[in-house]
């Protein structure tokens, strides 16, 4: 699993999948719980609140949004970002570091990158944005403070290992609602459509999305096109998408009325 570190410009997929969940859930999460690593825990009212931000964002850029995502799909993103955050916070605990000043420079870098207004400073989806730069500055700092930029965007064996190492020690349990999150999985061979439930109408649209996106990364403009309108024919409560501009109806000609003198002036 590969942490990519969030700038603006760089499509969605890039900027939000940093992680890409797989396997089947069977953890035992309490009621109103999403997910929890160790002792914290990320709620589901955290969850749709971040998720209703995160959306707004994407759907001010076109080049963010790439079509759109389902609901679906983007609150897993949601859920594994939030997970990455509070993995971030215990690892830079454990090792002596300040969590809440490299937090913060996420937090800002995050602000920077996607545009964030001043008076949007608590926005619900800045810790979405920010976290898999939060997570590079403090195994960075653990690993190898000497690491690149590049580096940083693209971690090396070190890195990776010391996150699956990580996980073996600490317990992080996701809602079987949404994609676990494991760090021994490589981002660029994980497949979307395996979803944690059971099969379903919208684990179908999922499938047949990730095969898209497959074709549209691949230069398929035709798959683009597809993704925009599969998406947008969900009920807008199931997706995250720009609505589609309704066609304006054709001026009606007015009825001509007949002359009640026929015809006579």
């Amino acid at each position: 699993m590969r942490l990519i570190r969030p700038l603006a410009g760089l499509a969605t997929v890039a900027v939000l999948a940093a992680l890409s969940g797989c396997g089947v859930s069977e953890a035992d999460i309490k009621p109103g719980v999403a997910a929890s690593v160790d002792d914290a825990e990320v709620s589901l009212d955290q969850v749709e609140e971040s998720y209703g931000d995160t959306c707004e964002v994407l759907k001010g850029s076109a080049d963010l949004l790439q079509g759109g995502f389902t609901g679906a799909e983007l609150r897993g993103i949601v859920v594994q970002q939030l997970v990455v955050n509070e993995v971030a916070r215990m690892i830079a605990e454990e090792n002596g570091l300040d969590a809440d000043t490299l937090e913060r420079k996420a937090a800002e870098q995050a602000r920077i990158s996607f545009g964030f207004a001043p008076d949007e400073e608590d926005d619900a989806s800045i810790p979405v944005f920010a976290a898999s730069s939060f997570l590079s500055s403090v195994v960075s700092e653990v690993v190898d403070p000497t690491l690149t930029e590049k580096e940083l965007v693209e971690p090396g064996p070190k890195y990776q290992e010391y996150l699956e190492q990580w996980q073996t020690e600490h317990d992080i349990e996701v809602n079987p609602l949404f994609d676990q999150v494991d760090f021994a999985q490589d981002a660029s061979t994980a497949l979307l459509s395996e979803v944690s439930t059971g099969v379903s109408d919208a684990a179908t649209v999922r499938s047949q999305l990730d095969d898209l996106r497959a074709a549209a990364a691949q230069g398929d403009s035709a798959a683009q096109g597809e993704i925009t309108a599969t998406i947008q024919d969900l009920p807008q409560s199931q997706a995250c998408a720009v609505e589609a501009e309704s066609a304006e109806p054709e001026p009606t000609l007015p009825i001509p009325l007949e002359n009640p003198n026929g015809g006579q002036g």
